[in-house]
């Protein structure tokens, strides 16, 4: 196995910070409203956000932002796809509702680019400042040539990953628990995975508003133990 191949697997290491263990994305308001109780509670959690969230529009993009790269390095009408590479990031931040999501995603964004220029893969132009998580992700991808199920699969299960880190630190959910569930979840990837990379972004419909708008109360809680 290449070292290219192997990388993946440190993109989704816990040992590969990138900020992302310091946002709980709205899990710190629903305990505050006492709705998190139980590890089954957990997984419904990140189930409706699997099956309704903005993470599968996400997750989608990664496809679209890989084949623009691709045109790209063959320097085919090149101003008009870092239009469409800028137009698809700003798409992606637009769709989150909060202040706080739009601002984690452009750290951690720029935390992976700023990786990927210290391992040789530059991003190829400015992005005026705004940077998003799938755009950082579906570049450094493309850039040690992880396929494209791979490189969804392993988006949603970073992601699903960082949530139960944050769930282990917010309620009594022990690592054991916290590793059954994404066992329990690793199929569902898989399908949801396949199930994204087939499908057009519009239409793709979303409508987990319950996790917006912990989200956007995030920042009325009297105590906050993350960033998010």
């Amino acid at each position: 196995m290449t070292k290219n191949n192997l990388f993946k697997y440190q993109l989704i290491s816990p040992n590969l910070p990138v900020g992302g263990f310091c946002y709980s994305e709205g899990m710190e308001s629903f305990l505050q409203k006492k709705n998190l109780k139980t590890d089954e509670s957990i997984k419904n959690l990140l189930l409706d956000e699997l099956h309704f969230g903005q993470i599968r529009i996400e997750a989608n993009s990664l496809i679209k932002f890989s084949d623009l790269y691709k045109k790209l390095f063959y320097k085919k009408e090149c101003e008009k796809l870092k239009s469409e590479i800028l137009s698809l990031n700003k798409f992606i931040i637009a769709g989150r509702d909060s202040k706080a999501i739009r601002d984690q995603q452009n750290q951690m964004g720029k935390s992976l680019l700023d990786l990927s220029k210290n391992l040789g893969a530059e991003f190829p132009f400015d992005l005026q400042n705004l940077v998003t998580w799938p755009l950082a992700w579906s570049w450094v991808c493309y850039s040690f040539n992880i396929e494209n199920i791979e490189m969804v699969e392993n988006f949603i299960y970073n992601w699903t990953s960082n949530q139960l880190s944050a769930a282990m630190r917010l309620i009594p959910l022990g690592s054991t628990k916290a590793q059954i569930i994404q066992y329990e979840l690793l199929e569902i990837i898989n399908k949801i995975s396949q199930e994204i990379i087939n499908k057009n972004i519009n239409d793709i419909y979303v409508g987990n508003v319950g996790l917006s708008m912990a989200q956007q109360n995030h920042n009325d809680l009297y105590t906050k133990l993350f960033r998010n």
